[in-house]
């Protein structure tokens, strides 16, 4: 019984570390691991791409925090990029 105890305890723990930081649908812009993704996160991620200047990744980023706090949260960025999808499969 207590091997089982301990062996619970350490996969919990181990599953804990495995998500510690990460939010589902975040992509790995969140370089600092505190679950939301600044502006200069996004817009690093975005110009290393080469498909945007650094004023458009910014201007994308200023669309997506709806709430103005700086961070995108999983559910704006989850929204955005839904937006851009869409704009993109409609030739926008």
């Amino acid at each position: 019984m207590k091997r089982t105890s301990i062996l619970a305890a350490g996969l919990f723990t181990a599953a804990l570390a495995a998500h510690a930081g990460e939010m589902p649908g975040l992509p790995s812009y969140d370089t600092d691991g505190d679950g939301q993704i600044s502006q200069a996160e996004f817009v690093t991620a975005k110009v290393a791409t080469g498909k945007v200047t650094e004023e458009e990744a910014a201007a994308k980023f200023a669309d997506a925090d709806t709430n103005y706090d700086g961070y995108l949260s999983e559910a704006e960025y989850t929204a955005a990029a839904e937006a851009w999808k869409a704009a993109k499969e409609a030739g926008q």
